[in-house]
C-alpha cells in the first residue's frame, strides 16, 4: 500500500499507514525509533488516537520497562 510503513521481524509482519509528518521525520533522520511497550495499550482506546498515544508514551512505568530500538529505514522496490 503506498505510503504505508511495513515492520517484518521474523515471524512478525505487521503494516500500517502512519501520518505524513511520521513518514518525513523517519525519511530525513533514516531510522525509525520503535517502542515495544510491555505494558498492555488501555483498553477501549484506539491506535490512531493521539491523546491516548501522548499519554501512553508519557508515562514513566510505561517507557521504563518497554524495549527501545533504533530501526534503519528503507524503501520498498517495485
Amino acid at each position: 500500500m503506498p505510503g504505508s510503513a511495513v515492520l517484518t521481524v521474523q515471524h512478525l509482519k505487521s503494516q500500517f499507514v502512519p501520518p505524513e509528518t511520521w513518514l518525513e521525520a523517519v525519511g530525513e533522520l533514516g531510522f525509525a525509533y520503535l517502542v515495544l511497550a510491555t505494558r498492555p495499550w488501555p483498553e477501549g482506546a484506539e491506535p490512531g488516537d493521539a491523546e491516548a498515544l501522548a499519554a501512553f508514551t508519557s508515562d514513566e512505568d510505561a517507557t521504563v520497562s518497554a524495549a527501545h530500538v533504533v530501526l534503519p529505514a528503507r524503501s520498498l522496490r517495485s
